[in-house]
């Protein structure tokens, strides 16, 4: 697999260091996933904390076409099936409308000392790619295997959040230099500076990063 061109975008602005190889801990995650299951044809990673997400897919320029020749989804309700509660025909119905080349997908939290710290999603071209497989998956990523859930993103969403990681990184860039600015220049500390910052937005009406914008320019 390859890295999405956006995440290796955002792998060059990345600079926090709660995961400090994320690239890395991608590919040992490609490693484990692949062995397990061959049908595994993409990867996402996504970082709660700092609400990023990076991308591994068997052919980024593929799945960029795939993606942007899409149909948009349709404003009428799905028709219900004949058995509301009979998870099958629902999950028959998700495929219909599923990413092309996705037939089934497992989501898996990592929990460190009771809470989440990221979530890996794994994406195959099979329906039936992770039956029998997720505790070998759980056991294999360190997983939460209560979490695990199945195919609850056959639409592939993880890509469009990691096609977005570039440019929420460029706009966590600009809040966090306003946030400084606006401590050094107010004597206050680094989170009571932040909370100034957010309460400004919303006094304003404008987003964080408008207000961050403007801070900037008048105090820099």
């Amino acid at each position: 697999m390859e890295l999405l061109p956006q995440s290796k975008e955002a792998l060059d602005e990345y600079v926090t260091l709660s995961v400090e190889d994320v690239e890395g801990l991608l590919r040992v995650i490609e490693g484990w996933a692949v062995r397990s299951v061959p049908e595994c044809v993409a990867l996402s990673v996504t970082l709660l904390d700092e609400d990023l997400t990076f991308t591994l897919v068997d052919d980024p320029a593929r799945t960029a076409t795939r993606a942007s020749a899409a149909a948009p989804a349709s404003a009428a309700e799905p028709e219900a099936p004949a058995y509301a509660l009979d998870e099958g025909e629902w999950a028959d119905m998700a495929r219909e409308r599923a990413f092309e080349g996705i037939q089934s997908t497992v989501s898996l939290p990592v929990v460190q000392q009771g809470r989440a710290v990221l979530t890996i999603d794994l994406y195959a071209s099979t329906a039936h790619a992770f039956h029998d497989r997720i505790d070998g998956l759980v056991s294999a990523l360190g997983a939460w295997q209560a979490g695990a859930v199945t195919n609850a993103d056959l639409g592939f969403e993880t890509l469009r959040r990691a096609e977005e990681a570039p440019e929420r990184l460029r706009e966590q860039r600009i809040v966090d230099v306003a946030t400084g600015l606006l401590a050094a220049r107010t004597d206050v500390s680094t989170p009571e500076a932040h909370d100034a910052l957010v309460r400004a937005a919303e006094a304003a009406e404008v987003s964080e990063v408008q207000a961050a914008k403007v801070t900037r320019s008048i105090l820099s």
